[in-house]
């Protein structure tokens, strides 16, 4: 049952979206897609405020072994396993995020931590070493450098989790009995936002199922969307706020965004 949220977009993929990553100064959104049947691992990049995609369904050289870590600075990281037998074995891609066209890379390197316009990580190339790379050439710098974290866009939300047994998701599960007849369990997820509350919360049928709610401050229902179900566990960070959208992944492979 929807309320008075209206849809912006949606598009499905062939696969699991697996991982998001958020661009702001790119303003995309960059997806990796998961086909396990296939053993392929696809990207594409989202322009949330068009609703176009600067690119799609990328495949690299890697077909599998390798995932999207970080995206920083007009730059995509991947991290590639040189050993399927020995996860420690990493190596890291780095391309534009652009035209996704490789730049450089760093072989046995394992990141620890993205900012602005480097990476830290750890080389184990001769033995294990911190180093710290620019973002744009790969090239290791020297000297001291600061370790603030990237900046994330000024319109950017994520909600805060909730699991069982504490006082706040006791607090919000009360709300939900008492006003929509839900029983969440595990945990959920909640934030307030210009006005608004949204809650992500799980109720047993046949497993897990995950809801999104969207009310006013006045408990008018915005929206009620079930997200996925059969889960065996809980996610994290099921939706967030960007752009004057509530953004999120239905049933696994489907990316959905609604006006606020």
């Amino acid at each position: 049952m929807n309320g008075t949220l209206k849809r912006k977009f949606s598009h499905r993929f062939p696969g699991i979206v697996w991982n998001t990553v958020v661009m702001p100064e790119e303003e995309v959104i960059i997806m990796e897609v998961r086909d396990h049947q296939r053993k392929q691992v696809s990207f594409s990049a989202w322009q949330y405020k068009t609703d176009t995609f600067l690119w799609q369904d990328i495949v690299l050289e890697e077909t599998w072994w390798v995932n999207l870590v970080a995206a920083s600075n007009g730059m995509l990281l991947f991290t590639i396993y040189l050993e399927t037998s020995n996860p420690d074995r990493k190596g890291l891609l780095a391309y534009s995020a652009k035209d996704m066209k490789l730049q450089w890379w760093k072989n046995d390197f394992a990141i620890t931590s993205v900012h602005d316009s480097y990476v830290r990580g750890v080389s184990t190339n001769l033995g294990t070493k911190e180093v710290v790379l620019d973002m744009q050439t790969g090239k290791e710098l020297t000297g001291e450098w600061p370790t603030a974290p990237q900046k994330l866009p000024a319109d950017f939300r994520k909600p805060s989790l909730y699991t069982e047994g504490t006082p706040y998701f006791t607090t919000v599960k009360t709300f939900l009995e008492t006003r929509l007849n839900l029983l969440p369990v595990a945990a959920l997820e909640y934030l307030e936002h210009d006005g608004r509350i949204f809650i992500s919360c799980y109720t047993r049928e046949s497993g897990l199922a995950n809801y999104l709610l969207v009310l006013s401050l006045d408990g008018e229902m915005l929206l009620h969307e079930k997200l996925d179900e059969s889960l065996k566990g809980i996610g994290q960070d099921t939706f967030f706020i960007l752009a004057g959208c509530v953004i999120f992944v239905k049933n696994k492979c489907e990316l959905i965004s609604y006006f606020l």
